[in-house]
């Protein structure tokens, strides 16, 4: 009952702070994006795979790191001047590690993801690639104690103020941040 409420208060906070950000801190950075485009539409991420919520955690994400970045306005008009369709190919678990009686130590949870970023007005695909992203996790151990640096950020288990809870929703996590972060970083890249 706690951790369901935990996660109903982590996506309430999160809306939250994608509303904040969208409305209080857009600026232009009109040299690394065409002229044309100074808002995006991002509709929610189509979801091929049985992995529930993934869409809907993946599509909030990007309007995240969007909105953090400062890059583009949120708009959630589909005659925008460019809009982020993706959709999720896959989402899988495999074994990553193993112990010395070739047991599975550490799994590893793959999402690979189509990204087309469109301008609507001159009819061009922007970017159009496949990203992926991955997270590792033990279903034998905590992550607060699992020795697996789950998020890959230098912090392992206690002293990492966010690696606890489920290890598996853990690793989804963390594959969607990569993948969120990754789409932003090839909009900035792209000129």
């Amino acid at each position: 009952m706690i951790m369901e409420l935990k996660k109903k208060l982590k996506k309430i906070t999160n809306i939250l702070f994608i509303f904040c950000l969208v409305g209080c801190s857009y600026y232009s950075m009109a040299g690394s994006i065409p002229a044309n485009i100074n808002n995006v539409y991002i509709p929610l991420i189509q979801n091929d795979t049985v992995e529930f919520e993934i869409a809907e955690n993946l599509t909030s994400k990007i309007t995240q790191e969007i909105a953090i970045q400062n890059i583009l306005k949120i708009t959630n008009n589909e005659k925008s001047d460019s809009s982020i369709l993706g959709v999720i190919s896959s989402a899988n678990d495999g074994p990553f590690s193993f112990d010395s009686n070739e047991q599975v130590d550490e799994y590893r949870f793959s999402i690979n993801v189509q990204i087309v970023w469109v301008d609507n007005q001159n009819e061009k695909n922007l970017i159009e690639k496949t990203f992926t992203g991955f997270g590792n996790y033990s279903i034998n151990n905590d992550p607060s104690s699992d020795g697996i640096d789950n998020d890959n950020d230098g912090i392992l288990d206690e002293n990492d103020d966010d690696e606890f809870g489920d290890s598996r929703e853990l690793a989804i996590n963390i594959a969607i941040n990569k993948i969120a972060s990754d789409i932003v970083n090839s909009i900035l890249s792209t000129w």
